[in-house]
């Protein structure tokens, strides 16, 4: 080999290493700034609801199946009640989603996309925070990964005992979130358009897969049968039958926040590289295809779904997140450079401008982080408490209004959060656990409002004749004929100013209202 071609490619292999360490250094990062934080950020209200949910442990719930609160309650058993026990199920279950995700991405495109999909799970927003936050989603997304990796297995690998494997991770997805019935009927289109996947309808395994599913799933069955199927009218008929209301315009704006404006584009260039190329790809490579069209279907059968309910009813924000699991490896594959349809060379400045972006997102969570754990300085917060800087101070000062009532009346209050769920379900994780006999706190379902499974923790009749201190983010609520009707007699609406040393971080306001009366 000629001299200046022996330097070119030792030039070329140390470049190529410092990709590769700048890869794993950048994904270690990742995993660091969440190690950090987990326990240092206050809990957001629906991670304290669902801690609640633990506190309460049950086999369904109104509105999500339980295995996120079996998950923190066994975490918190062994750890005791802290942020980071609340929060470590997820952060241990993104390595989990990543090993899957780092397999399924081998298994379909190549061992040179491995590292690459690792760095999008480390950067990308949503699966930052499945990381991160402890919320039904953190589970659902290791099952979503799960099933991915078993069922290409199970098809394309033709493992017939992978499907029992995506059996298993269907049933415990379904133990999630109801979200993941979706991979039920995306593995249906799947073996319909591919051909020579049909013979799969008339074998048994899939069938014994979705019986195994079905098996882990029958601890909510149960519950909603003695419930009178609540959980699934809530979750179903409320949110799909809700009339015509259009907002494909706040799904397409999810998107771009969950996985970046840069990531909808990779999906975006991807898809239509397919849709371009798809004939010569299957008239060179079958199985290429196959790989190819079972991650496009993966990706755009469930999105259809949350379209077509865009159209009508208004999405969530994290909804549309496990969707992209399934692209990854083919945007991988684009950001390295790699052309699958072997049309064009190796261009490693793509990686290189995805480096910057993974590096530039990872600066601002750190910096978001620590910006909130410090109480965010310089901010105005006058209204409410909707960061997660207050909840502790919130707490203790709770604390001391109620000692300060208890001792006043010789007798324990309940403390009513006049909202949805977050006041007492803050209220209740950064409470100081004094081994009170009775219900600490409840929601404003004591006063004739919905708190989604508060209604059922505290009734109205258990708290009958106690004194409450009534919390609002509104002092207005306070003051309203249906709460005031429910005493005896009430007291003075209090506001409440939490502060730390750079000043006002939140606030709440608070009467007392002496002898409740349910009705």
């Amino acid at each position: 080999m000629p001299l200046q071609e022996q330097q070119f490619s030792l030039k070329q292999n140390i470049v190529d290493c410092f990709r590769l360490d700048t890869l794993w250094l950048i994904i270690g990062l990742g995993v660091i700034i969440r190690l950090v934080f987990i326990g240092l950020l206050d809990l957001l209200p629906e991670e304290a609801y669902y801690w609640n949910y633990a506190k309460h442990l049950d086999i369904g719930y109104l509105d999500h199946p339980p295995l996120m609160a079996w998950l923190i309650y066994l975490s918190e058993s062994v750890l005791g009640k802290s942020e980071f026990a609340v929060r470590l199920p997820a952060f241990l279950g993104w390595f989990v989603m990543a090993f899957f995700m780092y397999r399924f991405a081998e298994n379909t495109i190549g061992k040179e996309v491995g590292k690459p999909v690792l760095l999008l799970l480390a950067a990308l927003p949503i699966y930052m925070s499945v990381g991160f936050l402890m919320t039904p989603d953190a589970p659902l997304y290791v099952c979503w990964a799960g099933a991915l990796f078993f069922l290409e297995r199970a098809i394309l690998g033709n493992n017939r005992s992978a499907w029992y494997g995506a059996g298993i991770f269907l049933g415990l997805g379904l133990l999630s979130k109801y979200t993941m019935g979706l991979m039920v009927i995306t593995t249906f289109v799947y073996l319909l358009i591919d051909k020579e996947s049909r013979h799969w309808f008339l074998k048994p395994q899939p069938y014994i897969a979705m019986l195994i599913g079905l098996i882990l799933f029958l601890p909510v069955l149960i519950w909603n049968a003695q419930h009178d199927w609540a959980s699934f009218a809530f979750q179903g008929s409320r949110r799909w039958f809700g009339g015509m209301n259009f907002h494909l315009h706040i799904l397409i704006g999810s998107i771009l926040v969950l996985i970046t404006p840069f990531g909808l584009y990779e999906v975006a260039k991807v898809l239509l590289r397919f849709w371009k190329n798809r004939k010569a790809c299957r008239q060179a490579d079958t199985l290429l295809f196959r790989k190819l069209l079972f991650l496009v279907t993966f990706t755009l059968t469930p999105l259809a779904v949350f379209t077509i309910h865009s159209i009508q009813g208004q999405p969530k924000l994290n909804w549309t997140g496990p969707v992209w699991l399934a692209i990854l490896p083919l945007v991988a594959a684009g950001i390295t450079g790699i052309d699958v349809f072997a049309s064009a060379g190796k261009n490693p400045k793509v990686l290189t401008r995805w480096i910057v972006i993974a590096s530039v997102l990872l600066v601002f969570y750190a910096g978001g982080f620590g910006y909130s754990v410090a109480g965010m300085p310089g901010t105005f917060k006058g209204s409410g408490m909707k960061l997660p800087i207050a909840w502790q101070a919130y707490g203790d000062r709770l604390e001391q209004i109620e000692s300060n009532l208890e001792s006043e009346t010789n007798s324990e209050p309940v403390i009513i959060g006049l909202d949805k769920y977050w006041l007492a379900s803050e209220a209740s994780f950064y409470d100081k656990d004094d081994g009170d006999s009775l219900p600490e706190f409840a929601g404003e379902n004591l006063i004739g409002g919905n708190s989604l499974m508060w209604n059922r923790w505290v009734l109205p009749e258990s708290v009958a004749g106690r004194d409450g201190i009534l919390i609002s983010f509104t002092e207005g609520k306070l003051t309203q004929p249906w709460v005031v009707r429910r005493f005896s007699r009430m007291g003075e609406v209090t506001r409440e100013v939490l502060t730390n040393s750079n000043g006002e971080i939140g606030c709440f306001y608070w009467r007392i209202g002496y002898d409740y009366r349910p009705k």
